[in-house]
């Protein structure tokens, strides 16, 4: 018996749009390694009317179904009217070739309609927000602020024809006797607003700021407790700690 085939919905209604959020759900809710990240996060990033985005950009969404079933979700979208290099984002696959090039397929041809002459990615929206897929140490878990894809992520775009562009390194601090600011005097003056009241100070070196990995709690939280629990982030100690700004080469 063949497999049943694979159709790709542009996104209009908003019940079309609650399936495109949920797609890495389904996709990776019993793999212990991904984030889900916070709902009101990821409703609000697709928003058209509150996203700051669509103050220039513009974009479309795909949901890719299998046997009628939500099976993979792409947005092709253009930071400007009228730019030819245009990009493609929220990107999330099973490892099935048929969804991956159906999803291509539909991004680059509302692109190509749209006059983009070129398509790049994954970037959602730009490239400070979410940039790329994982290569590499696909053994760790995700944390705040940087997604986690299974190694077939990178392995399917490939396949489908698209050529590799820019390597970007994620940076792993262990605080574990860190020298904290107490040893730099220029530290606290030159560190950003953000990085003070986090977690130890020894999170905070020069030239570096962290912030604590609170993905796991903020996972499960509500809308209202999420504010809550970033509050209390400033307060409380925490053993892990994401780098959010390195200038130049980390030396620790």
């Amino acid at each position: 018996m063949g497999k049943s085939i694979v159709t790709v919905e542009p996104v209009e209604a908003k019940t079309q749009l609650r399936r495109f959020r949920d797609v890495p759900y389904l996709l990776h809710r019993a793999d212990p390694r991904w984030n889900p990240g916070v709902r009101a996060y990821e409703s609000w990033r697709l928003d058209s009317h509150r996203h700051p985005y669509f103050d220039r950009g513009d974009a479309a969404y795909f949901l890719a179904r299998r046997a009628g079933q939500p099976a993979g979700r792409i947005a092709a979208h253009r930071a400007e009217e009228g730019e030819t290099d245009a990009w493609f984002g929220f990107f999330d696959a099973p490892d099935d070739a048929a969804v991956v090039e159906a999803l291509l397929d539909a991004a680059q041809k509302w692109l190509r309609d749209e006059g983009a002459s070129s398509m790049t990615g994954p970037v959602s929206w730009t490239a400070d927000e979410e940039f790329g897929v994982m290569v590499d140490g696909h053994d760790r878990p995700s944390i705040t602020g940087r997604t986690w894809h299974p190694e077939w992520y990178a392995a399917c775009l490939r396949d489908a024809g698209l050529q590799h562009g820019e390597t970007r390194q994620t940076f792993r601090l262990s605080t574990a006797g860190a020298v904290g600011p107490a040893s730099s005097p220029d530290v606290d003056a030159d560190a950003p607003s953000h990085a003070g009241g986090y977690a130890d100070p020894a999170l905070v070196l020069t030239d570096i700021a962290a912030v604590p990995d609170v993905s796991t709690t903020l996972a499960s939280a509500s809308v209202r407790s999420a504010w809550r629990i970033a509050r209390q982030a400033r307060r409380d100690g925490f053993d892990t700690a994401v780098c959010v700004r390195c200038d130049g080469e980390p030396a620790v």
